[in-house]
């Protein structure tokens, strides 16, 4: 970039990247272009009538995702075992490493030790086996697509009465 001449302004290259200021006595009036591309704001959290944050269905998703990967990696037994510690809080061990919790879904109190292992063992295990069986493979995908409805609760959720709330 060279310097003007004596007796020469400075003109930029690209007269279009100045700033417009109104001609005297005009306000500036607000862009009034194509709409934005996003929301301003974030979508609402679905939140239930007690208060409490529910859990979205991407996380509900990870934590399936990571008990699977935590199941395989300490070959089931270190899965078992600290499932059966977890279960106490009303936690898999997924869900305790990412502060979720089932929870009773007209209180908000999270399960204790029997209900959840009721809930995982029984209806999420092997009613959800037998029912996949039977149907083909229609339960998996219909217990899966339930979370996208009221309250994001499965139906294994909807059998033992439960929700997935944040900590």
């Amino acid at each position: 970039m060279t310097e003007p001449h004596e007796g020469e302004t400075y003109r930029p290259a690209y007269p279009y990247a100045q700033p417009y200021y109104p001609p005297a006595g005009q306000a500036i009036q607000p862009y009034r272009g194509a709409p934005m591309p996003y929301s301003p704001t974030a979508p609402p959290i679905p939140v239930n009538p007690y208060g409490f944050i529910l859990v979205s269905a991407g996380g509900r998703l990870g934590a399936r995702l990571l008990d699977g990967l935590l199941f395989v990696v300490t070959l089931g037994i270190g899965w078992l075992i600290w499932s059966c510690v977890t279960w106490a809080n009303g936690q898999t061990p997924a869900k305790s490493l990412l502060g979720h919790v089932i929870a009773d879904v007209h209180t908000g109190e999270a399960f204790g030790w029997g209900r959840t292992a009721f809930r995982e063992i029984f209806l999420d295990g092997l009613l959800a086996w037998l029912l996949d069986a039977v149907t083909c493979g229609i339960y998996f995908w219909v217990d899966a697509f339930m979370v996208f409805g009221d309250r994001q609760r499965t139906l294994h959720d909807r059998m033992a009465g439960s929700i997935v709330r944040h900590v």
